[in-house]
């Protein structure tokens, strides 16, 4: 390639939307696609094998390790935010949990600028993606290039996590969480015959080999180039080499919640104090850029259990590796085709709720760590992990450049329980975690409580254990929100930016908020719409 081809479409971004977005460009062989990615090639063994994402984090090799200015609501921690770095993003590098999301939040969404984007519209695309053979074919889709399978149970407490959770009272038993979004059921994920489902293997395996579709790795886009208010290309590093690529029609930003509004700042898009202190001339005053960004605050309970149903032993020992390795290789089941995740529950925050607020899930491990970088080590006892987290967090943080060095890590605030429905509903989440694990079955598995602990007996404790301990969910979204409103968003419905023509914004950061816990099934769903709108 020379530095300065031309192309219809330019894609920066080839992860979760950004992968799917340039497979179904390249569908019509009329149109040239360039694909563009930060990161290496899929290469890696333990991108495949599903329980293989801890030594993927622990590594480093494909994800880019970013952390929050010290934030005062947790005990001014830097709180550690890694995303995917490599072909298929964060779909490469995340848990494969397998989630759809809560209806009415999507409502929300469509009440609140966004039309388009309530439930009934999105649902299509959902199916659309999807093959999930097990579903009811109302809600689920059986054909699409996501493979979607159910964890086969192993031991007993996956069964007995869902009848504590339905004989506490905090949501019902169901067939399928993703049906309705709401009660509980074994965990889904993207796998296919015990293998990641990322979106490499998803989209882009089969259309590689598509002569209109060009994909470079290695490839640091520097800033999107603009004349007279439209989009013409990007300017980006390659093996050493800057060149400029030309964008005949459009570019799409696939960055991820991060790496968008720094590539919209770099460009001289944005705010006007943000773009001033890095040195880099405005081009087009967008003051939402950068702005909104909501994450999750995961918290975790963690108990002493029956040897039987914890793995601790069994993933820390050699001889217990190798027996699960060998049953993954001949069966594909067992629970190295897991994250050690296997059952959750979608619960509201109140007795008679219809709708959503909460997640709680069972991880058939314990560790002293939470989601930290570094080395992840298993409790050298057997011990199982109730966690929670609440599905929307009010609080926003932000995510700006500090300077015009397009390998600079944006400078991000998360500032979690700045709104105090946050901490009460993270709060309430931590009782019902207790109350799960001392109800039904799971008072039978269960042995004693080790974290919190005897130590968070009142309200002011728990409070204190989720500011020291609580930890990022791998769920920040916003940074780039849909609207219909310039003044509050950055893209119009359509994904394109306020006040640029041909540029859009497709990924998790044009979500208004977190609608679903687990953030990939949308983000995939968000590249396939973005197509749809360009070929449209």
């Amino acid at each position: 390639m020379s530095t300065t081809d031309s192309f219809d479409y330019i894609v920066v971004g080839a992860g979760s939307a950004g992968a799917a977005a340039a497979a179904r460009l390249s569908e019509d062989t009329r149109n040239t696609v360039l694909l563009l990615e930060a990161g290496p090639a899929d290469t890696n063994i333990w991108t495949r094998i599903p329980a293989g994402v801890i030594n993927v984090l622990q590594q480093g090799k494909v994800t880019r390790s970013f952390f929050t200015q010290p934030d005062p609501q947790m005990h001014d921690r830097r709180i550690y935010w890694p995303r995917g770095w490599v072909v298929g993003g964060s779909s490469t590098v995340n848990g494969m949990i397998w989630v759809h999301g809560t209806p009415r939040e999507y409502d929300l969404w469509a009440e609140d600028g966004c039309p388009g984007w309530a439930y009934a519209d999105l649902l299509p695309w959902f199916k659309k993606i999807e093959n999930y053979g097990a579903g009811d074919a109302a809600s689920r889709g059986q054909s699409g290039p996501v493979t979607v399978t159910q964890f086969k149970p192993v031991d007993g407490l996956p069964d007995a996590f869902l009848d504590s959770v339905e004989a506490a009272g905090v949501a019902p038993r169901v067939k399928d969480y993703n049906a309705k979004g709401f009660g509980g059921s074994y965990l889904q994920f993207n796998t296919r015959n015990g293998i990641r489902c990322n979106t490499r293997m998803a989209y882009l395996d089969a259309a590689q080999g598509r002569p209109n579709l060009t994909i470079r790795t290695g490839a640091m886009v520097n800033r999107v180039l603009i004349n007279a208010s439209r989009a013409t290309g990007v300017k980006a590093t390659i093996d050493g080499i800057e060149g400029e690529f030309t964008a005949r029609k459009e570019v799409i930003l696939c960055g991820g919640a991060f790496n968008s509004p720094q590539l919209l700042e770099l460009s001289g898009i944005g705010r006007r104090d943000v773009l001033a202190n890095a040195g880099i001339p405005l081009v087009h005053e967008l003051p939402m850029v950068g702005e909104n960004l909501s994450e999750h605050v995961y918290s975790p309970t963690m108990f002493r259990a029956s040897p039987e149903v914890s793995w601790n032993q069994s993933l820390s020992n050699p001889l217990g590796k190798a027996k699960l390795g060998l049953r993954w290789l001949t069966h594909r089941d067992g629970p190295l085709s897991s994250v050690t995740i296997t059952a959750q529950a979608f619960a509201p925050s109140r007795p008679d709720g219809t709708d959503a607020e909460l997640k709680i899930q069972v991880q058939q491990v314990s560790s002293p760590g939470n989601r930290g970088a570094g080395k992840i080590t298993l409790d050298d006892f057997p011990g199982i992990t109730v966690a929670s987290f609440q599905i929307r967090p009010r609080s926003r943080g932000t995510s700006h450049i500090a300077d015009s060095n397009p390998r600079s890590d944006p400078v991000m605030h998360s500032r979690h329980f700045t709104h105090p429905e946050d901490l009460e509903a993270c709060l309430l989440a931590l009782k019902l975690s207790r109350k799960i694990a001392a109800t039904g079955p799971m008072s039978k598995l269960v042995h004693e409580e080790v974290r919190p602990g005897p130590k968070g007996g009142s309200d002011e404790a728990l409070i204190d254990y989720l500011r020291a301990t609580g930890a990022t969910a791998y769920h920040p979204v916003g940074t780039c929100r849909i609207g219909t409103d310039a003044a509050q968003s950055v893209v119009d419905p359509q994904l394109r930016v306020h006040g640029i023509q041909g540029l859009r914004v497709a990924d998790a950061s044009v979500m208004p908020t977190i609608a679903s816990t687990n953030t990939n099934a949308i983000a995939i769903v968000i590249g396939e719409r973005v197509a749809n709108f360009v070929l449209n």
